[in-house]
Parts: structure tokens; sequence; C-alpha cells
């Protein structure tokens, strides 16, 4: 390596650590401001969010304000903050539907948020995240968009409340969708060329038949005998 390339390095290096210190500097002023305005508690609280930190906490604290008076609902500030996804459905099927535009401010943070909240363990947020990927084929950005919708109901509810964070779990899964995992990882192994047999008991539930629809026949008078 040659003495220019030595002092190129040098130079990237120094400058890093000159935008490290900005941003420490940043993080710093940010901290004393709301220490200023009194909103101290309201961002420690938020924190306690999954997959809140201490920039987030601050920047959606500074996009929604504390008082969650200002907007009717939790689906009001879902709008407002473009994490509401229409409901398009037709025949049966579900169509897709195009979120409003919000506060791209507030969405960023909350879609950070949510691939920070999917990537952690033991968090009913990642088995959210996760199971709607798998509903979607893999598609990540519609489950994305989920898990945001979540995450500003919960900052709504720690705001509202003035509680901090409560862990919870998923509620159980269900048989048929127990079943319904068990036949998508099957297929799964199968295209990669594993072969996969089932030990489960089968189902105890019997099989009713199927009604049948309509007007009921009516059955013909007998006959009166011929004299």
């Amino acid at each position: 390596m040659s003495e220019h390339h030595r002092k190129m390095i040098r130079y990237s290096i120094a400058h890093m650590q000159f935008l490290e210190d900005q941003i420490a500097e940043i993080d710093r002023e940010i901290a004393a401001k709301i220490q200023a305005a009194g909103l101290e508690k309201q961002w420690e609280m938020l924190q306690t969010v999954p997959g809140v930190q201490e920039r987030s906490a601050a920047n959606i604290l500074a996009e929604t304000g504390a008082d969650m008076t200002q907007f009717r609902s939790q689906r009001n500030l879902s709008s407002w903050a473009g994490v509401c996804p229409g409901n398009n459905r037709s025949a049966g099927k579900n169509r897709s539907s195009r979120t409003t535009g919000g506060n791209p401010w507030l969405r960023g943070a909350l879609t950070e948020c949510a691939w920070a909240a999917a990537a952690k363990k033991d968090c009913f947020i990642r088995e959210k995240f996760w199971r709607l990927t798998t509903k979607a084929g893999g598609k990540k950005n519609s489950a994305l968009v989920a898990v945001a919708h979540t995450m500003v109901q919960l900052v709504y509810e720690v705001l509202r409340t003035g509680q901090p964070y409560q862990d919870r779990h998923a509620p159980p899964l269900s048989e048929q969708h127990k079943e319904r995992l068990i036949r998508h990882h099957v297929r799964r192994l199968g295209k990669l060329g594993v072969r996969v047999h089932s030990h489960r008991p089968p189902s105890s539930t019997t099989s009713t038949p199927p009604k049948k629809r309509g007007r009921p026949r009516k059955t013909p008078l007998p006959s009166e005998p011929s004299k």
C-alpha cells in the first residue's frame, strides 16, 4: 500500500469520526429539548414499545406530540400517519389496497421500528410479521405496513394511558391454522426435495355432510283407488 492510499484512509477515518461526533452532539441537543419541554417521561415510555429506541421515540414524539386527545381514535392516528390500509374486498376476495399518504416522517419512523420489532425474539410482532409474509407468498411490503399499523396502535395506547408497554403474547393458533401452516411448510420442503411424513393423529371431529339448499320437494299424494 502506498503512502497516498494510507493518507486517503486516514482522511476517511477522520471524516467518519467527525460525522459520529456531530450525530452524538445532535442527539444530546434533542434530549435536552425533550427535557426542557417536560416530555422526558413520555419519551422513556415510548422506548418500552418493541422496536422503538431513543431516536425513533424522539421522532415519533416530535410528530405526534404527547396529547392523544387531538386524535379521535387509533384509526384516526393511523390514517394520519399513513399506515392505515383500506379494505378492498369484493365477492369474498381481498384485493390490493394502498395506504394513504399521511405524514412521511412519522411513517418512515414507524417503518424502521417495524423492521426492528420484526427481528426481535420472543415478540408477538415478529410472529405476526412472518405469518403475514407467508400468507402473502413471501412479499414483505404488506406485512411491514401491517406491523407499522400495530406499532402506531401501541404508541397511541402508551401515550393515551401514560403507562409503559406491557408485553403480551400472540393468541394460540387454532387447529385450522395449524393444519394450514403444516401443509404450507410440507409443500415448501417438498419443493426442496425433502419428503416429510406427518405423525399427527387424525382429527377427532367428524365431518358432517353438507346441507342441500333450495326449496323442499313436495311429496306426491297417493292416488285414490279406482272404483
